[in-house]
């Protein structure tokens, strides 16, 4: 797909997938939810940490090319499913959610309320640990270019600490690019 083609050369993305991998939370044991999985690049990139990865995604074109790179690498502990961030489509126990390019897109189409919805959608999952590798502003406002529809850095932390989780790492990979790593602190 030309997305992954694209993805492979975003030096940016490259480096937030990276530090997805090297950094985030993820035992052994663990279920992982990759939520807006995409075409699974994460989901992939991950399967070799964990126990399980669910993709879930709301575009069957990518999950079908999700499912078929799976498949083709052999990965039997990798699965994909329609679901979104307000309805995850997830029974079981989850350990984390991570989330790259996919949350600011809630922010973009409806602002602050859709990106606290999202998120509060993905913390009912109850996991110990949030990864959020994704567009917003990690600078001032006036930095803020053709990119408007971006949040701040300091919105989506709230939101977290609203939905129970305290930052406990921040990548950040340019003004508008970063990776936040969020623990569970409450209910």
């Amino acid at each position: 797909m030309d997305y992954d083609e694209d993805s492979a050369t975003d030096e940016a993305y490259q480096t937030c997938v990276s530090y997805i991998v090297e950094h985030a939370p993820v035992e052994r044991d663990d279920t992982v939810v990759d939520m807006g999985t995409g075409t699974g690049t994460v989901a992939v990139e991950l399967a070799s940490k964990c126990e399980r990865v669910l993709g879930r995604d709301i575009n069957d074109e990518w999950l079908r090319y999700a499912r078929k790179k799976t498949a083709e690498k052999g990965l039997e502990n990798v699965s994909f499913d329609h679901g979104s961030f307000q309805e995850p489509n997830v029974e079981e126990a989850v350990d984390v959610v991570v989330t790259s390019y996919a949350l600011y897109m809630a922010y973009d189409e409806d602002g602050e309320e859709a990106l606290r919805a999202a998120i509060e959608g993905i913390s009912s999952l109850n996991p110990s640990h949030l990864v959020i590798a994704d567009k917003m502003f990690f600078g001032p406002p006036e930095s803020r270019g053709d990119y408007e529809t971006l949040p701040q850095m300091g919105v989506v932390a709230n939101l977290l600490a609203d939905a129970g989780f305290t930052l406990t790492d921040v990548k950040i990979v340019s003004g508008s690019v970063g990776v936040l790593v969020a623990t569970r602190t409450s209910g």
